[in-house]
């Protein structure tokens, strides 16, 4: 009787120790916090908040939100805002986004996404709620800058982009360009880190900290290659809701870059997610030759720089065209 009650108990503390770990569905992004109207005030505004996580965790010089502008901090016919990939930076693709903003006579924002880029304790504690109200705060931010809104974004950058879908912000977006979509990882097991028990399993088998070798030194400074295994579980409760959200049609137009030897999101996921949806406008772009060995970051100077200009010519190209 009593081994009977020992297995009753053990069984129960198990079923709570895995429902605890189960990690929670990811809810509505709140919004956008009050900020200046005019774009001077906007960007003294959006320098002063990231001087204050400075001064707590050290932000990594040159991964800070910024905005640039065109010219004369004035509104623009169109901004351009880039959201970049998880533990990269506003580095990951640069100088890509300035370049499509300068095609495009366009003022700039990039953002920093919770937790990245920081010297002290990257991308701990960090929630993908966190993330999803960075994005509403770029859109926002975008909106501001110019009158109609350029959302650039890689990899996990355009999982978000995919997450926010559904809110109010994203009417005043008339394009997205997604790098490398994350629809999902190319690694499979990734998808039992949001089962019941994922995080738990987790950690049991991968330790609590993951880390990875750069491929460079640039890449070096400007991603975080160790970081939680909790801050993955949260990349995969972005994905989890990237993939609920994603409509059968879009509003905006749509332009995608991707590989289909990419190393790290699966191009068959991205591949079969954009098929099924429909857009005014929408083009499928293939880049196989990236600089990148993981096939993965298709632009930019620290990995594919031999590509930067053709993708940068193919987004403005996109941008600027109108009708069939």
């Amino acid at each position: 009787m009593n081994k009977v009650r020992l297995a009753l108990v053990a069984g129960l503390l198990l079923a709570a120790a895995i429902d605890l770990s189960t990690p929670a569905r990811l809810r509505a992004p709140a919004a956008a916090p009050v900020m200046p109207d005019t774009p001077r005030e906007l960007a003294a505004w959006v320098t002063a908040r990231e001087r204050a996580i400075d001064k707590a965790q050290r932000i990594i010089p040159g991964a800070e939100k910024r905005i640039r502008w065109f010219a004369g901090g004035e509104r623009t016919p169109y901004s351009v805002v880039y959201l970049h990939g998880f533990s990269a930076t506003r580095q990951e693709t640069a100088p890509l986004a300035e370049q499509v903003a300068d095609a495009l006579g366009a003022n700039l924002f990039e953002t920093r996404l919770a937790g990245h880029g920081l010297s002290d304790d990257p991308l701990t504690g960090i929630r993908a709620e966190d993330w999803l109200a960075d994005g509403v705060e770029s859109l926002e931010i975008g909106r501001r800058l110019g009158e109609q809104v350029i959302l650039i974004a890689t990899s996990t950058g355009a999982t978000l982009a995919a997450a926010l879908l559904e809110e109010p912000g994203m009417s005043d977006v008339d394009s997205i360009v997604m790098i490398s979509p994350n629809f999902a990882p190319r690694d499979a097991r990734a998808a039992w880190l949001t089962a019941p028990g994922g995080p738990l399993v987790a950690r049991l088998v991968a330790g609590s900290e993951r880390s990875w070798q750069a491929h460079n030194e640039l890449q070096a400074r400007f991603w975080t290659t160790r970081y939680p295994t909790a801050a993955a579980v949260e990349m995969m409760r972005l994905v989890d809701r990237a993939n609920r959200v994603w409509p059968k049609a879009l509003s905006q137009r749509l332009l995608v870059f991707y590989s289909r030897d990419d190393a790290v999101v699966s191009a068959e996921t991205t591949l079969a997610m954009i098929g099924e949806t429909g857009a005014g406008d929408k083009t499928l772009i293939e880049v196989p030759d990236s600089g990148d060995p993981s096939r993965h970051v298709l632009a930019g100077d620290i990995l594919s720089p031999a590509t930067t200009d053709r993708v940068v010519e193919s987004i403005a190209g996109f941008i600027l065209r109108r009708g069939p």
